[in-house]
């Protein structure tokens, strides 16, 4: 029996019901990478920012949180996107979540403009043959092509901790920015958010001129 009104959201459930799916799969990647951390974090962001969005009296008060929310969504995605790229899980143990994910982002846009949250129904379209817009991106693709030339790299060599450390961090961010700014309505936060991720690109390049440097 539902106590306070955001746990009568469909889009709710199905953000608690996300986090528990998250829970059982991080159980099974035994590897440290920015992308677990990520993915763990992200994911109770969705219901946080749900709960707290739906408190609010202002129609811009509550499209800031859902918007924050889709965000953490579109983050989730690219992540698992990461694992699958890293060789941390199969990809075909990441449908069932990023089908979730995808019926979440579909009902936060739909939360923006109204006030009948819990109404709103339970329903996607596909982006061509993807779930999400930005997995069509030549540049998304490009990004996760590189994520797993890197994991290669560090993996066939020994030492370094601290640059890989680095190059974990910094290709990780190029995938999740570029999710996440696709997602964004406004172009000056699209912009924000694919320039954190060419910075974050220009910083593989200066991690892995430091690698030949450091051989």
């Amino acid at each position: 029996m539902p106590y306070l009104s955001h746990e009568k959201l469909i889009v709710y459930q199905k953000a608690i019901e996300f986090v528990t799916w998250t829970e059982d799969l991080l159980k099974e990647v035994k590897r440290k990478t920015t992308a677990r951390d990520h993915l763990e974090r992200a994911s109770c962001s969705i219901p946080v920012n749900l709960a707290e969005g739906n408190s609010k009296k202002s129609q811009r008060e509550r499209s800031h949180y859902f918007e924050i929310a889709s965000g953490s969504a579109l983050e989730c995605a690219a992540c698992l996107d990461v694992l699958v790229a890293k060789n941390c899980v199969p990809k075909g143990q990441t449908a069932s979540g990023k089908e979730l994910l995808c019926s979440i982002v579909s009902m936060l846009v739909a939360l923006r403009t109204t006030k009948t949250a819990w109404c709103v129904k339970d329903g996607h379209g596909r982006y061509g043959g993807h779930l999400f817009g930005h997995e069509g991106l030549r540049v998304y693709q490009a990004a996760l092509q590189f994520v797993s030339w890197c994991d290669r790299l560090m993996l066939g060599n020994e030492g370094k901790p601290d640059l890989k450390e680095n190059l974990d961090r910094s290709s990780t961010s190029i995938v999740l920015n570029i999710a996440e700014g696709n997602g964004k309505f406004s172009v000056k936060d699209r912009c924000r958010f694919l320039d954190i991720a060419h910075t974050s690109a220009v910083r593989c390049a200066a991690t892995l001129d430091l690698w030949v440097a450091c051989r």
